[in-house]
């Protein structure tokens, strides 16, 4: 079973990196349906009843990492394959299961088959064995991958609808690109060029307003050293930031919040080059009684063309709802960050 785990890690990884990003438009075909964050799962009959264990529906609740309660990666719509009508073929995310008994494992991807800008990934396999290797091995890369088309269609939506004004401002500011939201605001810029953005917005709850805090934050330091790339720095550096920068309730300020979940710092291959994100959990430290704080995304990136290292990072304020799709707003508008050459 480990050898079957890593032939399949493998060959997911073989998969993904050599799928391009490009789509095949078909003007005639309909705009894609469905809520960010949903995936639609088609399989026939026989496939659910291979899943006697919940080795599927257990997968497919992956949580999405760094937020404050448990919340899925995605929320699931579960359709059997004789139902799978045009209703749902034009889904955003569509997640297919087929039973083949002449090939083994294989994973196929596909862009914009029914719908433009849609990702389908169709999972065929011949034998319970290879269903449950996928369902325990293989499927976390496949919602990642998901994950990854939910980024790039919100920042092809900010691209369409964005702030342009203050994407140019910010890019003069502080020397790399943003793609920023429609809704965002400049709160405030240093002497240093280090750059506070905010979204202040209320949606209903019960019959009431309540109010969502989103923020964006870019600032640089001269890279002269190897460590500054070391876990323990990119915190403080952080830390240090954050503090002097994003002030709160009675000379509160926005401090790291590793009480109940240490923030987790990984390595990724960001604009074909090394970088670390990190995220984790903030709250309003430096005194007693203010009960603020929520779930943050940063990256770090080294910019060879003015030998500067640059941390982006946003946040998400809103008790009163769930962190999932406000977290992803943010993770785009970060992760669209280029250095200007």
């Amino acid at each position: 079973m480990a050898k079957l785990s890593l032939h399949l890690s493998l060959f997911l990884i073989v998969l993904f990196s050599s799928c391009t990003d490009s789509e095949s438009v078909d003007s005639y075909k309909p705009a894609y349906t469905g809520r960010q964050g949903e995936i639609v799962v088609v399989a026939p009959k026989a496939v659910w009843a291979l899943d006697e264990t919940n080795y599927l529906k257990k997968g497919l609740l992956e949580l999405f990492p760094g937020l404050p309660a448990d919340e899925p990666m995605f929320t699931t719509v579960e359709v059997n394959k004789d139902g799978f009508s045009d209703v749902f073929k034009t889904h955003r995310n569509l997640l297919e299961f087929r039973i083949d008994p002449s090939n083994g494992l294989n994973v196929v991807k596909r862009k914009s088959v029914y719908a433009t800008n849609q990702l389908q990934i169709i999972v065929t396999f011949n034998s319970s064995k290879e269903f449950q290797t996928f369902a325990n091995s293989g499927l976390s890369t496949v919602l990642k991958e998901f994950h990854r088309a939910e980024i790039n269609r919100l920042v092809s939506r900010n691209l369409a609808f964005g702030n342009k004004d203050l994407n140019k401002k910010i890019s003069e500011i502080t020397g790399v690109s943003i793609v920023l939201q429609e809704d965002i605001a400049l709160a405030k810029i240093t002497s240093d060029n280090t750059v506070w953005m905010r979204i202040d917005r209320k949606k209903p709850v019960g019959g009431l307003q309540h109010q969502i805090n989103q923020g964006i934050l870019i600032y640089s330091r001269p890279y002269t050293d190897a460590l500054q790339f070391s876990d323990s720095s990119l915190l403080a550096w952080k830390s240090k930031i954050n503090k002097a920068l994003v002030a709160g309730p009675k000379e509160s300020y926005m401090s790291i919040s590793d009480r109940y979940i240490p923030p987790s710092v990984t390595t990724i291959n960001y604009n074909q080059s090394v970088a670390k994100e990190i995220r984790g959990l903030w709250h309003m430290g430096g005194v007693k009684g203010v009960f603020m704080g929520g779930p943050f995304y940063s990256l770090a990136f080294y910019n060879d063309a003015n030998k500067k290292q640059y941390m982006v990072e946003g946040y998400v304020y809103g008790p009163q709802f769930n962190k999932r799709a406000f977290i992803r707003e943010i993770e785009a508008m970060v992760k669209s960050v280029r250095p200007l050459l």
